[in-house]
C-alpha cells in the first residue's frame, strides 16, 4: 500500500484499513483449498485492488451513448481533433488520456500483449503507415476505425495539454448504447475504475432509457461523484435550452441525484472556435461557457480527489469481499455436498458389505434353481409315452416278450437321461447365478471403493474384478436311481404279466360264451388265437397294463433327481464361500487403510467446512464495515 494518497488524517485511516483487508484476503486465498482457476480469478482482483489503492491519478471516465457527443467533449478538452467521431469508432477497449509533462505519443497493447509505441517503425509496420513524420490524429484514426481495432487491447494516448488538471487521467470508453459486442461491459469495467463519472446527455434526445438504466447499474454508486455534461445545446433555441436542462434535472432527482451537477454546453462549437480562430471578443460565445465547464470540472476533480478515490478504491474493495464471501458459500457448499457422499458410503464395514452379498446371493439361487427344473417331469413323461408306443407299434406286439424287453430298455434309459438332465440343468443355473452374482460383486465393489477413495482424497485405480471358478460339482450319487431303475425292468418284463393277460384273458371268456361245454382249456386255446389275431387289443392291454407302472417309475425317478440338488446347492454355495473369502483376504488390509484416509477425509471435511463458513461470516462483516467506511469517507452530496 503506497502513502501517496495520504493527504489527512481521513485518508490515513481509510488506506490503513484497506491495507489490512487486502493482507487478510491474501493470507486467506492460500488456506481456502480453491480450484486454480477461481484462486487465480481472486488473485487477480485483489492485485487490481492493490493496484488501485496504490495509483496517485485520478481517474475521470466519460460515459455516453453512442453519437451522444462524447469524443467531440474530448477533443474540446485537448483543444484538438484529435480523436476520431464515435460513430467511426470500432475499438474494443478504453482508451486512457494523461498529460506526460508536454510529450505527445500513443501505446498500444494488441492481442498478444506486445506493446507497440507512436512514432515508431515497429508501429508504422502493425499500422500499414509510411515510416516517417506523421501525425497522431491519423495514427489514432488507423487504431480505432480500421480493422486494426480487433487486435487492440489496451489503448493509452498522452496528450501535450493537462485535462481537468494535474494527476488526472480521462477514461474514454465506449458507448454503452450500441449493439457491439462487448462495448457495454468495457463500459461497465470503467465505472468499477471510475473516481468521477462525466455523463455526456445530448440536450436534443436526453435522458433515454438507456441512459437511464446505465445510470441506475453501473453508476449507481458515483451519485456522490457524478457530473452531467449537457451537450450540443447549440441545436437549441433559448427557451428550448431552459426547458431541457429544467426536464434534465427532475429527472435526474427522481433517479436518487439529490443536487446533480448539470453543466450545459456546445463543445462541437467551442472547439470550432479554438481550431478555426473565430472567438467572440465579448466572451460571450460557446468557448466561454465551455471553459466554465472545464474550470467546474476541474474543481470537482481537485476538491473531491481524496474522497473520490477513497470511494472507487472501498468499492473496488467491497465487490472483492462480497467474490471472496460467495466463494466461501460456495466452497463450504461442496465440501457438505462431498462429506454427505462420503459418510453415505458402507464400505468400510467390508464385512458386512461381503456377508450381504453371500445371503442375497444364496437366497437368490435356491429359489432359482428350483424354478430352472419346474416343468422338466412332465414333459419328459409325455415324451416317454410316445418312445413306448412307438415300441409296441404294429406287429411288434405280436413278440410280446421282445416288445417288453424293448420297453423295460428304452424306460430305464430315459429315466436315466432324465434325472441327468435334472441335476446337469440345475448344474448350469448355478454357474450361471454365481458368475451373474460375481459380477454384480466385482460393479458393487469397484464402485463403492472408487468413490471412497476419491472423497478419501486419493487418486487411485479401481480394483479389477475377482476371477469366477465354478468347478462342476462331482456326480451325485446315482447308485439309487440305478438300482429303482431295475427293478422297474423286472416289473416291465415279467412273462406273467404278459400271459395271463390280454388276449388270453379275452380268449378264454370268448371260448366259454361259444362253446361252454368244452371248458377252460379249449378256451383258452380258442383264446390264445383270438389273441394273436387282435394285436391292436394285445397292444392296448399292454399299454394299459404298463403306464401305470411307467408313471410310478417316472415319478420315483425325478424324487429321486431331485434329491440330487442340495449337492449341486452345496457346491454353489462353496463357492460363494469362496469367492467372499478371496475378496476378504485381498482388500481387508486395504480396505482398514482406506477406511482411515477415510476419516481423516471427513476429519478434514469438517475443519474445511466450519473455515469456510467462518470466511464467509468474517467477509460479510468486512464488506459491512467496508461501506460504513465508505460513508465516512465519502460526504453526502449537500442539499442545494
Amino acid at each position: 500500500m503506497t502513502e501517496q494518497l495520504v493527504g489527512d488524517g481521513t485518508a490515513a485511516s481509510w488506506t490503513s484499513t484497506v491495507a489490512g483487508h487486502l493482507r487478510w484476503i491474501e493470507e486467506l486465498l492460500d488456506s481456502l483449498g480453491l480450484p486454480a482457476e477461481r484462486s487465480g480469478e481472486l488473485r487477480a482482483r485483489l492485485g487490481a485492488v492493490q493496484a488501485r489503492a496504490a495509483d496517485p491519478q485520478l481517474r475521470v471516465a466519460v460515459f455516453g451513448e453512442a453519437s451522444s457527443g462524447k469524443s467531440t467533449l474530448l477533443n474540446a478538452f485537448l483543444r484538438r481533433r484529435l480523436l476520431p467521431s464515435s460513430a467511426l469508432v470500432t475499438t474494443r477497449t478504453t482508451t486512457t488520456l494523461e498529460y506526460l509533462g508536454g510529450a505527445e505519443g500513443l501505446k498500444v497493447r494488441i492481442a498478444d500483449d506486445t506493446v507497440l509505441e507512436w512514432p515508431s517503425v515497429p508501429f508504422a509496420r502493425w499500422a500499414g503507415m509510411r515510416p516517417g513524420p506523421d501525425t497522431m490524429e491519423r495514427a489514432l484514426e488507423r487504431v480505432l476505425t480500421t480493422e486494426l481495432a480487433e487486435d487492440v487491447r489496451a489503448l493509452s494516448v498522452h496528450a501535450p495539454v493537462p485535462l481537468l488538471g494535474s494527476g488526472v487521467t480521462v477514461l474514454d470508453t465506449p458507448g454503452f448504447s450500441v449493439t457491439e459486442p462487448g462495448h457495454r461491459e468495457l463500459a461497465e469495467a470503467a465505472a468499477r475504475q471510475a473516481d468521477l463519472a462525466l455523463v455526456v446527455v445530448p440536450a436534443v434526445a436526453a435522458m433515454s432509457l438507456t441512459l437511464v438504466d446505465f445510470l441506475t447499474g453501473p453508476l449507481r454508486d458515483h451519485h456522490d461523484r457524478c457530473a452531467f455534461v449537457l451537450t450540443k445545446i447549440d441545436l437549441l433555441d433559448d427557451e428550448e435550452r431552459a426547458e431541457a436542462v429544467e426536464v434534465v434535472e427532475r429527472r435526474l432527482r427522481d433517479l436518487g441525484y439529490v443536487d446533480p451537477l448539470l453543466l450545459p454546453c456546445a463543445p462541437g462549437k467551442a472547439l470550432g472556435e479554438v481550431t478555426g480562430g473565430c472567438r467572440e471578443r465579448d466572451g460571450s460565445g460557446h468557448l466561454a461557457a465551455f471553459l466554465q465547464v472545464e474550470r467546474r470540472i476541474g474543481r470537482l476533480a481537485a476538491d473531491s480527489r481524496q474522497s473520490a478515490v477513497a470511494a472507487t478504491v472501498l468499492g473496488l474493495l467491497s465487490r472483492l469481499l462480497s467474490a471472496v464471501e460467495e466463494t466461501a458459500e460456495a466452497r463450504r457448499a461442496t465440501l457438505g455436498r462431498d462429506e454427505r457422499e462420503l459418510a453415505a458410503l458402507t464400505l468400510p464395514d467390508l464385512t458386512a458389505f461381503l456377508d450381504s452379498w453371500c445371503v442375497r446371493t444364496l437366497d437368490r439361487s435356491g429359489a432359482e434353481m428350483s424354478a430352472a427344473t419346474i416343468g422338466m417331469s412332465a414333459t419328459s413323461r409325455t415324451k416317454l409315452y410316445g418312445k413306448v408306443d412307438d415300441a409296441v407299434a404294429g406287429e411288434k406286439i405280436n413278440d410280446l416278450a421282445a416288445a417288453a424287453e424293448e420297453v423295460s430298455r428304452l424306460v430305464r434309459r430315459h429315466l436315466r437321461q432324465h434325472a441327468e438332465r435334472v441335476v446337469q440343468k440345475a448344474e448350469h443355473r448355478a454357474g450361471e447365478l454365481l458368475t451373474a452374482a460375481a459380477e454384480e460383486l466385482a460393479r458393487d465393489f469397484t464402485a463403492q471403493y472408487s468413490a471412497l477413495a476419491e472423497l478419501a482424497g486419493e487418486a487411485r485405480t479401481a480394483p479389477r474384478a475377482a476371477s469366477v471358478a465354478w468347478p462342476r460339482p462331482p456326480t451325485p450319487d446315482m447308485a439309487g436311481i440305478d438300482q429303482a431303475l431295475t427293478a422297474i425292468g423286472a416289473r416291465l418284463t415279467s412273462g406273467d404279466n404278459w400271459r395271463t393277460g390280454g388276449g388270453a384273458m379275452a380268449g378264454a371268456l370268448a371260448g366259454s360264451l361259444v362253446a361252454p361245454g368244452i371248458g377252460t382249456f379249449i378256451g383258452g386255446a380258442l383264446g390264445a388265437l383270438i389273441g394273436r389275431r387282435g394285436a391292436d387289443a394285445t397292444r392296448e392291454q399292454f399299454l394299459r397294463q404298463a403306464r401305470p407302472v411307467i408313471t410310478a417309475a417316472h415319478e420315483e425317478i425325478a424324487a429321486l433327481a431331485a434329491a440330487c440338488l442340495p449337492r449341486v446347492k452345496e457346491g454353489l454355495a462353496a463357492s460363494v464361500v469362496a469367492l467372499r473369502r478371496q475378496y476378504d483376504d485381498e482388500w481387508r488390509d486395504e480396505i482398514a487403510r482406506l477406511t482411515e484416509a477415510h476419516d481423516r477425509r471427513r476429519a478434514e471435511l469438517a475443519a474445511g467446512i466450519a473455515h469456510a463458513e467462518k470466511t464467509a461470516t468474517t467477509a460479510r462483516r468486512r464488506r459491512d464495515e467496508v461501506a460504513a467506511l465508505r460513508r465516512e469517507t465519502v460526504p453526502e452530496p449537500e442539499e442545494s
